[in-house]
């Protein structure tokens, strides 16, 4: 979820023929997703999450996901340095952050994750 544009449209490019993950959803803030969710009958494995949108932000759809949809896996996906921000990101809920600088290379960098579930040296969490 991004409230940018420009990042969903690469995010739906790069997912076209990408063979370990499905776009189940591409939300432009928290609620918009958390409302999706409350009304799919199979909930996507992981959420990628923009930390700033409007609406409802990262932190808050972090922690919505993290308590009422436990099973999915929430990464962030963020331009932002502001360490207190990353930290309040993790500590509702975001696996680990990475930077808005290669989407193809933080696909992988999930991919890694889940298959091998050792955390990726290139995340900033």
């Amino acid at each position: 979820m991004d409230d940018s544009l420009v990042q969903r449209t690469l995010m739906k490019i790069a997912l076209v023929n990408n063979e370990t993950f499905d776009l189940r959803f591409n939300c432009s803030n928290g609620l918009e997703l958390l409302k999706k969710l409350e009304n799919t009958p199979e909930l996507p494995d992981v959420c990628l999450a923009d930390l700033n949108m409007p609406v409802m932000d990262g932190h808050e759809a972090a922690l919505h996901i993290r308590d009422r949809f436990p099973s999915i896996k929430v990464f962030g996906y963020t331009t932002t340095d502001n360490v207190s921000e990353l930290e309040r990101f993790k500590a509702n809920g975001a696996l680990f952050i990475f930077n808005k600088t290669n989407l193809r290379m933080t696909l992988n960098e999930i991919k890694y994750w889940l298959d091998d579930g050792i955390r990726s040296p290139l995340s900033k969490g």
